[in-house]
């Protein structure tokens, strides 16, 4: 829905008549230009980099509360708290004592967004996430947090994420379970990476749905979908030279240089045979943007 001009109340309408998931809101790039500096008391690009490792850690957990491990689609959740948690930084200045409650809290709101209103359930959840701080904030402020989120936020809690678009585009070009679990480890990198903010989670998702087609050598088996390069294009509707190809590129670097890191929790997770061990693929070689623009505009029905 984003991009039409309802009113706020025309907004709350809409949610409340909705039987599906509702995108009110999509902000410009570098619309969070989150407070990261080198400041002693603001975030710090790595700050935030070890934040969002650390939240995939704590959403992978098998002890969460069914709350957060019931979800029907775990990633759509974490994609949530790290689009609450850029959209709540960009618009307050969070001491870097605050950082972990901040991200607990985005995960409460996200969960409440979602439809995990019942007041049992998001108790439990407020107690494990305050638990899984090892006491570094009390349930009664991961709920107030929370509060604060949702108050800050307001529509912008209903924004498509990079997993949003990456599911789109994947339905239009074709996929199999292990390209999805590659463009899913891609876009999780991206979203990690604070270089990644200048890009929008359209460019970011339909880059990750390109690379994840560049793997057959390697095992990554990929669906034939005539045209697929050309549905792309049309579907996400991003530039191809000032957009894609750069953000495709950049993702490929990264791709290469986190290669064998296991010190960062999201290069273990797809380790898992569960998500095709796709972490130990080892990267093709990084192509340049331009090598991109020629991929992507020539033989498009391929």
């Amino acid at each position: 829905m984003w991009g039409n001009k309802l009113t706020d109340m025309g907004k709350t309408a809409l949610l409340a008549a909705a039987r599906c998931k509702v995108f009110l809101e999509l902000d410009d790039p570098l619309y969070g230009q989150t407070n990261l500096s080198a400041g002693q008391a603001v975030v710090t690009g790595m700050m935030r980099a070890v934040l969002f490792d650390w939240l995939s850690e704590v959403h992978n957990s098998g002890s969460a509360p069914a709350a957060l491990n019931g979800e029907s689609d775990p990633q759509e959740m974490l994609f949530r708290t790290f689009s609450h948690v850029d959209a709540y930084l960009s618009k307050q200045a969070v001491h870097r004592s605050e950082l972990q409650l901040t991200g607990v809290a985005c995960t409460l709101a996200a969960a409440i967004v979602q439809g995990k209103e019942d007041a049992e359930d998001s108790a439990e959840l407020a107690s494990w996430l305050a638990f899984v701080t090892d006491g570094a904030c009390t349930e009664q402020e991961v709920r107030n947090r929370a509060r604060d989120v949702h108050k800050a936020l307001g529509f912008r809690l209903h924004q498509p994420t990079a997993y949003t678009f990456l599911r789109r585009y994947l339905r239009k070009t074709g996929w199999t379970e292990e390209s999805f679990s590659l463009a899913n480890y891609l876009i999780e990198l991206s979203a990690i990476d604070p270089d990644f903010r200048a890009y929008r989670p359209q460019t970011i998702a339909a880059a990750a749905a390109v690379l994840s087609r560049q793997y057959l050598s390697q095992g990554i088996s990929v669906q034939h979908v005539p045209g697929w390069k050309a549905r792309l294009l049309r579907c996400a509707r991003v530039d191809l030279k000032s957009e894609l190809a750069p953000c495709a590129a950049a993702m490929a670097r990264m791709h290469a240089l986190e290669h064998g890191h296991r010190s960062k929790f999201v290069n273990v997770k797809y380790e898992w045979a569960r998500l095709h061990m796709v972490a130990k693929i080892a990267p093709n070689s990084p192509p340049d943007a331009e090598s991109f623009v020629t991929y992507l505009s020539e033989d498009r029905a391929a």
